[in-house]
């Protein structure tokens, strides 16, 4: 069988996709948490910059900016490899989408939370760990697990740019069988690959259930009076203590 054949190729380009989305994922969740903050300055000429340049990275088409990376930066003195290319045009991308979902859910808090922590001495980035993430993250984990499938998706347009990922890796198989052997493999090989990435978003999700849970069962906890008394109470000792 032709996959078999060719399994160490393929392998190969498998495991390179894994990297690539861990350096993906890694890096979007970066630049989510950096534009999600900058958007939230108070001071408009602070705010607005941010604004704009995540609303660039969202709506240019991400191939776009693959080739714009690629392709443009070595002009100005500034040559990445395929690589690392990849992980910033999508990082750059996910983290401007990723960062209206981090904003949507730390604004969907009631303004009565931040005024309570911070009656409780909770100032600054302590009542926003210890009060106000624990309350936005079941809004903000449904669509974000969303977008990290989106972004292992992404990670495929690295094969435009001769990334040796592992669609990148399919293309080249499906080239040599056809010339070599005659006849396009290119069904059972895409087909094959197609598996491998709705696996990995599969995984993803599956990976995600478990921590929208805890954070549903920790806001439950909290709507409780006498339990939420309890909670704020201890959160205060711990901020307390650092």
């Amino acid at each position: 069988m032709l996959l078999l054949e060719f399994k160490d190729f393929l392998l190969e380009g498998l495991v390179n996709t894994l990297k690539l989305c861990l350096a993906i994922v890694s890096s979007a969740t970066f630049f989510a948490i950096l534009f999600a903050a900058g958007m939230s300055l108070r001071a408009t000429f602070l705010n607005r910059p941010v604004y704009l340049l995540a609303e660039v990275f969202r709506d240019l088409p991400l191939i776009v900016t693959v080739f714009l990376i690629y392709f443009l930066l070595p002009k100005i003195g500034l040559s990445l490899d395929p690589f690392v290319s990849t992980t910033l045009a999508v990082a750059l991308w996910g983290g401007a989408n990723g960062a209206h979902v981090i904003r949507a859910g730390l604004v969907a808090v009631p303004k009565g939370q931040r005024e309570a922590a911070a009656a409780f001495g909770l100032q600054s980035w302590k009542g926003l760990v210890l009060i106000v993430l624990p309350q936005a993250m079941p809004i903000i984990l449904p669509p974000y697990i969303s977008l990290v499938t989106a972004w292992v998706q992404a990670s495929s347009l690295g094969a435009v740019i001769g990334m040796p990922e592992l669609f990148r890796s399919a293309q080249i198989l499906i080239e040599q069988t056809t010339i070599g052997r005659g006849g396009s493999p290119a069904f059972l090989v895409y087909g094959a690959i197609l598996i491998v990435y709705f696996t990995l978003c599969w995984l993803i999700s599956l990976a995600g259930r478990p921590i929208e849970h805890y954070f549903n069962r920790h806001l439950a906890r909290g709507n409780n009076p006498d339990v939420a008394k309890d909670t704020v109470a201890s959160e205060t000792a711990v901020g307390a203590r650092a």
